[in-house]
């Protein structure tokens, strides 16, 4: 989704239907693709990909090796090709494993609370005050993954945070642990 933005950007500054619409034909294929096999097991999925998704990824690269040296440097749509082929072997990771995602939107979900905050985080006091800023932000969203109630987690971290008797859980241990409180996990 972070490289299709690009090329969305790269079409909305033109008037008519150009090489950007192509590189979102080849997106919209994909998800398409990913729509299809979304509820199969991580094996089916990795297989489909291999018969779907490679192929289509190899013909992607291809347009994208044969456009960059067709248009202007520092156009938008060259940004985008640049940007999709500089990146292009982090963009396919997921055919490489059936319980990863195509899409990054999640992780970027997760990151908009850092990115609307970053202003204020220039006031958090001291160096010392941003690490555990860090800490906590890291905690909430591992929280927010594993499906616990945040409030809980931290509740139970900082009670017993000067207790040397109890090994305090990471978000994923935490649910998983007898000595987790009642209602600590919102499954």
């Amino acid at each position: 989704m972070h490289a299709r933005r690009r090329f969305v950007e790269a079409v909305d500054l033109l008037k008519s239907p150009g090489r950007p619409h192509e590189a979102l034909a080849f997106h919209k294929e994909l998800f398409r693709i990913e729509r299809k096999i979304k509820g199969l097991t991580d094996e089916e999925r990795f297989r489909a990909r291999q018969e779907g998704t490679v192929p289509l990824l190899t013909r992607f690269k291809a347009w994208l090796d044969h456009t960059v040296h067709s248009v202007l440097p520092k156009d938008s749509l060259w940004e985008a090709v640049h940007y999709a082929s500089k990146h292009w072997a982090a963009l396919t990771k997921f055919t490489e494993a059936g319980h990863l995602d195509a899409s990054n939107n999640f992780a970027e979900r997760c990151m908009r609370a850092v990115a609307i905050g970053r202003k204020a985080f220039l006031f958090v006091g001291s160096e010392r005050a941003g690490h555990a800023a860090a800490i906590y932000y890291s905690r909430v969203e591992s929280c927010k993954a594993n499906k616990i109630n945040p409030l809980t987690y931290l509740t139970y971290i900082l009670s017993n945070a000067r207790n040397k008797a109890v090994v305090l859980p990471t978000p994923d241990e935490f649910a998983t642990r007898s000595t987790a409180p009642v209602g600590g996990c919102t499954l």
